[in-house]
C-alpha cells in the first residue's frame, strides 16, 4: 500500500468520525427542541391553560424522542 493509499484511507476515517459527532450533535439539538415544546405543553396543562390539540401534538413529540432514542442517542438521563 503506499502513502497515498494510507492518507486516503486515514481520509475516509476522519470524515466517518466527523460525520458521526455532526449527526450525534444535530440529534442533540433536536431532542433539546422536542423536550422544549413537550414542556410548554406539560406546563400548559399544569397551570390550567391547556392548548387545543396539545395531545396530538404530544404524542407526536413523542413519537420523535422515541426515535431519536432507538437511534442511540441519549433523551433521559440514567
Amino acid at each position: 500500500m503506499g502513502v497515498f493509499d494510507k492518507f486516503k484511507d486515514q481520509a475516509r476515517d476522519i470524515k466517518g468520525k466527523v460525520e458521526e459527532k455532526v449527526d450525534d450533535v444535530q440529534g442533540k439539538r433536536k431532542s433539546g427542541e422536542l423536550l422544549d415544546d413537550l414542556g410548554r405543553y406539560l406546563y400548559a396543562d399544569r397551570t390550567g391553560r391547556a392548548v387545543t390539540g396539545a395531545d396530538t401534538e404530544i404524542e407526536r413529540i413523542v413519537a420523535e424522542l422515541k426515535k431519536l432514542e432507538e437511534g442511540g442517542l441519549k433523551i433521559v438521563p440514567d
